[in-house]
């Protein structure tokens, strides 16, 4: 039997990158969502439904970053650009092509 798979929309990817961006800068942030995924999921306004996995948290990349870029690239499609993966990958469970860590990917280079 396949695994389910639940796919987030597109205010509730903004509010899991405020959940990660949290979790990269607080540690008690990470291991609570370690401990009760659902719990914070809530406390984050998501409503995940009972029977799915809970989406892992991205590790953290290097460099820096602020939440506005992490939401713009858990926005939808248009925002994002043509990317191969951001933030919403990690609301999808396996074979992902990206993760929040390509919230810069889509932005010209200089």
């Amino acid at each position: 039997m396949a695994e389910s798979v639940y796919i987030l929309g597109d205010e509730d990817r903004r509010k899991f990158a405020r959940l990660i961006a949290a979790a990269w800068s607080e540690g008690e942030v990470k291991s609570r969502y370690g401990r009760e995924p659902r719990l914070m999921l809530a406390e984050y306004g998501i409503a995940y439904p009972e029977g799915v996995p809970t989406p892992p948290l991205p590790a953290k990349p290097e460099g820096e970053f602020s939440v506005e870029e992490l939401e713009a690239a858990a926005g939808s499609e248009g925002e994002a650009g043509s990317c191969l993966g951001s933030a919403s990958s990690i609301s999808t469970i396996g074979g992902c092509l990206g993760t929040a860590s390509t919230y810069g990917c889509g932005a010209s280079e200089t």
